[in-house]
């Protein structure tokens, strides 16, 4: 047995090895650990979805209690699920194992922190930011990572975004990772600058060329900006082409948005917003800019529906919740509603220049559109729609033949930009407007021949190139635009200056109601067709229509005048005074601005209907200080010639339409001819009553008035020439007509009237039996075709229409004359 001396001697020895060996395992241990917080350190910054899975395993296999590890670990975890959306169901058992370290570990509230920025639980991020902003530990996976939550927790919010980027930009100069620099160039993006996000991106990519993350950065930067789309495209498909560990699932959904902005931008919008679907679930709550990108993609496509399913579940800021349904209130037609929404935004808002520019643009209010414009493109540069709205400003307030060099560029480079070809054609229209003569400037033709010419020939004309043109380019956007009410309007606007053409008031008429159809929201749609079916002689129709538009908001300040003066004239036409309520239309009119001239008409037109000696003298007064400043206002010089004939003063009104006649030229003179011979009526001089009254015609169809007129003049000329024996003269006054408006009943029904006159029955039926194809219950083609019945021995079916037409009319002199008729017939 040993000494106890050598006992103590052999325990001292084996203590000291013991010693040793704990030491060396301890300098070992914390090698490892070194070791692994570096590797994952390289790893986390790599901004790879299978780095950060890695670098997690890592710390994982290292990590043991008290040494931080754990925190770094949860970090990692909770970095690949806010980042890429990646591993959800590993971050609370991570977080839940470095429990214990919480107080020393600072990675761990990062860690809670951008948990919760993952979840979009903003508080919880924000509370987890402020504690660790003040505490670092000196164990972190990222050092100094709190101003990257504070970077994201900026781009999710909108806040304080100068003070994080300048926050993030010291990070990447301290610690640089690929992780900052993406969270840079995306905060550059967020505060306006698109280039210097793409310089970022460009200097990252030239040095990390195989970074998958980096090229879906680079696609959706260029695609928010609107720009480079064939270059995005190919970077998309490639990125969706590999295999799907490759991105992440926001890289990917990234990848998917920037391809579908492409698709909508380049005419596929049904194949943009499926991607878009695809990506929208994928996109993080912090990812405030691309989930915006695809609302307003949605909305440039036309499809506000989509946008109001996204809303509940975007849980975007009020304000930017607000802009978005302003918008898709746009897209929907409903242009007053959107700018009431916006007037209740703050004015210095981007979008709120943008929205209320293209608002204006659509409510054609021209003047207030372009300084918002010009103020949108400050902050949307290069954007293709706000230079096409701009565009349309100047065809109406510029040079319209500059604005059309300016929109044929665009619509030929920007094939699908939003409205390019209604500007267009559009543009086309204004020229022919501008090139139209002006009152005294074109000769008249001859008023000798027996016809009137059935169509003007525009063929190789200017306006008529400009007219195919214009078509054409409205066609296309019919065919593109989602809601293209406006080009329908305009595509109207082009038949009706093809006025000579046989098809030209059909065609009109079936854009005019596919117009109001497509855009019900905005009333003056509605108000051009009213117009239209007043001035086709469709006048109770369109009474109908405009009392239902004359209150709504946002109708144009003429409508409630429209309204009045088809009441008066339907008024004195029954020898009835003015109803009240014209008082009241005419007092809105003037409240919503509407044009001074029309003001004085519509309130002469009141004064003539009332018909006393007072009112006679108030409508005189206004109407002569309406000529004295508009000598070539013509409907105020017919007024007034019918005021002066209301006061018995023929010499008066003669004198003002000779002198009328003389002031605005062959070209204008039409109306003025028809109030000629209505006077020459008066004086019992028919025969000159009747020239005058082809004149008349033949004037307002080469300046293209409206049928009703066209229809009034020649049943005058058609009349008079048939109660003066002149028959020839009346044929040819129908032929042209129904030439021209072969799809009006009363076209046919004069000219029924006129074949019977020449004895030519057979033509009489056929052209009789047109009219009432066209409208069988009008109760003047009954009577006419009772005459003829009756003319031609057809007893039976002369009395059955003339039955017919009394049961419908609701004319005094026509009943008197029908029963006359009936009481000669034999039964």
């Amino acid at each position: 047995m040993p000494s106890n001396r050598g006992l103590r001697r052999l325990l001292g020895a084996l203590t000291a090895i013991a010693a040793v060996s704990l030491i060396a395992a301890w300098w070992q241990t914390n090698r490892m650990h070194g070791r692994g917080l570096v590797h994952a350190r390289t790893l986390f910054n790599n901004s790879d979805p299978q780095d950060l899975r890695a670098a997690a395993e890592a710390l994982a296999v290292a990590r043991r209690s008290g040494d931080c590890l754990a925190s770094a670990e949860a970090l990692a975890r909770a970095q690949l699920l806010a980042e890429f959306g990646e591993d959800a169901a590993l971050v609370e058992p991570a977080l839940a194992a470095a429990e214990p370290e919480r107080g020393r570990c600072s990675d761990l509230v990062l860690a809670a922190g951008i948990s919760a920025l993952a979840r979009g639980d903003e508080a919880a991020a924000w509370a987890a930011l402020a504690e660790a902003q003040q505490s670092q530990s000196q164990i972190s996976l990222a050092p100094l990572h709190h101003r990257w939550l504070f970077g994201m927790l900026s781009l999710g919010t909108g806040a304080g975004t100068a003070e994080a980027q300048g926050g993030v930009q010291t990070l990447c100069a301290e610690h640089p990772s690929l992780t900052c620099t993406r969270l840079l160039a995306r905060l550059q993006l967020q505060a306006g600058d698109g280039a210097a996000a793409l310089a970022t991106l460009s200097r990252a990519r030239a040095a990390n060329s195989g970074h998958l993350g980096l090229a879906a950065d680079e696609a959706l930067t260029n695609a928010a900006l609107r720009r480079e789309f064939s270059g995005v495209a190919d970077l998309a498909d490639q990125l969706l082409a590999g295999p799907e560990p490759s991105l992440g699932a926001v890289d990917r959904a990234h990848a998917l948005l920037a391809r579908a902005v492409v698709h909508v931008h380049t005419g596929e919008p049904a194949a943009g917003l499926a991607r878009a679907d695809v990506a929208w679930p994928q996109l993080p709550p912090w990812d405030r800019a691309a989930r915006g990108l695809a609302l307003d993609l949605s909305l440039e496509a036309g499809d506000s529906q989509r946008v109001r399913a996204w809303l509940p579940a975007a849980d975007l800021p009020a304000q930017d919740a607000a802009l978005a349904e302003t918008w898709a209130l746009l897209v929907e037609g409903d242009v007053m509603a959107s700018l009431s929404a916006l007037a209740a935004l703050p004015q210095d808002l981007p979008r709120v220049a943008y929205l209320q520019g293209l608002a204006l643009v659509e409510q054609r209010r021209w003047d207030e559109a372009d300084p918002w414009l010009a103020r949108a493109e400050t902050f949307y540069p290069g954007r293709v729609e706000l230079e096409v709205a701009r565009a349309r400003v100047a065809v109406h307030l510029g040079d319209p033949v500059t604005a059309l060099r300016k929109l044929t560029g665009l619509a030929e480079e920007e094939v699908y930009a939003p409205r390019a070809w209604t500007g267009l054609g559009e543009a086309h229209l204004a020229v022919v407007r501008a090139r139209a003569p002006k009152p005294g400037q074109t000769p008249a033709t001859s008023d000798d021949a027996d016809d009137w010419p059935a169509r003007t020939d525009m063929s190789e004309g200017t306006d008529e190139r400009d007219l195919r043109a214009a078509q054409k380019a409205l066609t296309r956007a019919v065919e593109r635009e989602p809601r293209a009410a406006e080009a329908m309007l305009l595509l109207a606007q082009v038949w009706q200056r093809r006025h000579g053409a046989p098809e030209a008031e059909r065609n009109a008429r079936t854009w005019l109601e596919q117009a109001a159809a497509t855009n019900p929201k905005l009333p003056r749609y509605r108000e051009a067709l009213a117009r239209f079916l007043a001035d086709s002689d469709e006048p109770a129709r369109a009474e109908t229509m405009l009392r239902a538009l004359v209150d709504e908001p946002g109708a144009p300040p003429g409508t409630p005048l429209v309204l009045a003066d088809l009441v008066l004239k339907s008024a004195v036409r029954r020898g009835e005074p003015p109803p009240p309520e014209v008082a009241t239309w005419i007092s809105r009119a003037e409240a919503d601005g509407a044009d001074p001239g029309a003001l004085a008409r519509t309130r002469a037109h009141a004064d003539l209907a009332l018909g006393t000696a007072a009112s006679l003298r108030a409508a005189a007064l206004r109407l002569d200080a309406r000529l004295t400043g508009e000598p070539t206002d013509i409907d105020a010089r017919v007024l007034l010639a019918q005021v002066r004939l209301a006061q018995n003063d023929e010499e008066q009104a003669e004198s003002l339409l000779r002198s009328g006649i003389y002031q605005v030229g062959a070209a204008s003179s039409g109306r003025l001819f028809l109030a000629w011979a209505r006077l020459e009526l008066r004086q019992h001089e028919r025969k000159q009553a009747a020239h005058h009254a082809r004149a008349a015609l033949r004037r307002m169809a080469e300046e293209g008035r409206p049928s009703s007129e066209l229809l009034e003049a020649a049943d005058l000329a058609v009349s008079l020439f048939i109660r003066s024996d002149q028959i020839k003269q009346a044929t040819g006054v129908t032929r042209g007509l129904i030439t021209r408006l072969p799809d009006s009943a009363h076209a046919w029904r004069l000219e029924a009237r006129a074949q019977l006159a020449a004895s030519e029955s057979t033509r009489a039926r056929n052209a009789i039996s047109r009219a009432l194809t066209l409208a069988p219950d009008d109760p003047l083609s009954l009577e006419v075709q009772g005459q003829i019945s009756l003319r031609t021995g057809d007893r039976k079916t002369g009395r059955a229409a003339l039955t017919r037409a009394l049961e419908r009319t609701t004319d005094d002199a026509a009943r008197k004359r029908i029963e006359e008729l009936l009481r000669r017939a034999p039964a």
